[in-house]
């Protein structure tokens, strides 16, 4: 059975603070993403540093722009990488895609159809070329990814990604990632994609956000006065070096 990721990203959804997210969908690099001159965006940032709730404010975001965009035929994936699913995730993601590409087209391709009908574990080969069929049904595909560090076989998945990025199968996708910036990852994708550190000032506005949130609303912090608020919000920003805590 294909992993249901749509619980990580509802979970995502209900962390999301008001207002927050925005300097990266007004940024020029996203802007020349979701243009289609830029193919692949990568975001990476340390842990708690808020990648998957800026995942799911994405996924909203793009949501709304392919409901409204003049382009025809345009379709949003995403998949949410887990760690305690324990188990290799590159076959998952792949079938969850085209499960969510199927829908949108109101399409099944007949290559889509044989692997289901034959009632065994597909291969991996035999999922790529069903996504690359599924693919044709649209004019553009924006496909988002989030903690790619967290899979548990990332040289099958890495494979997987490289595979859809560069192959002209698939230029029709634009991919959008986001992981910690280990090794193995940066190695496999800084030749092929534009990378975003969230370990950067456009970042600190976001951050703000949250701690005035924090303050304000949750009672162990509500009772303070004004002026120390203030000064705790400072030191928070100052020193959060692209975390989102806060700890009473």
């Amino acid at each position: 059975m294909a992993t249901d990721p749509s619980p990580n990203h509802n979970r995502a959804c209900d962390l999301h603070e008001p207002q927050t997210g925005t300097w990266l969908i007004s940024s020029p690099e996203y802007e020349d993403w979701v243009s289609g001159s830029t193919r692949f965006l990568w975001l990476h940032g340390i842990p708690g540093s808020g990648k998957t709730v800026l995942a799911s404010f994405i996924v909203e975001n793009l949501k709304q722009f392919c409901k409204n965009s003049a382009l025809h035929d345009t379709a949003l994936a995403y998949y949410y990488f887990y760690f305690r699913r324990e188990k290799d995730e590159a076959s998952h993601l792949l079938r969850w895609v085209i499960a969510q590409l199927c829908r949108q087209s109101k399409c099944i391709p007949n290559q889509v159809r044989e692997l289901y009908d034959a009632g065994v574990e597909p291969t991996t080969a035999s999922l790529i070329a069903a996504l690359s069929i599924t693919v044709r049904c649209f004019n553009r595909v924006y496909l988002v990814l989030d903690a790619l560090d967290e899979s548990s076989n990332r040289p099958n998945l890495l494979d997987v990604i490289l595979q859809v990025a560069g192959d002209a199968n698939f230029k029709k996708i634009r991919l959008l990632a986001f992981s910690r910036k280990e090794t193995d990852i940066e190695r496999a994708l800084e030749h092929i994609s534009t990378g975003i550190s969230l370990q950067n000032p456009r970042v600190d506005e976001d951050i703000r956000l949250y701690i005035q949130n924090q303050l304000c609303e949750d009672r162990k912090f509500s009772h303070w006065p004004k002026s120390l608020r203030a000064e705790i919000e400072t030191a928070l920003v100052k020193g959060a070096k692209g975390m989102y805590v806060l700890q009473p």
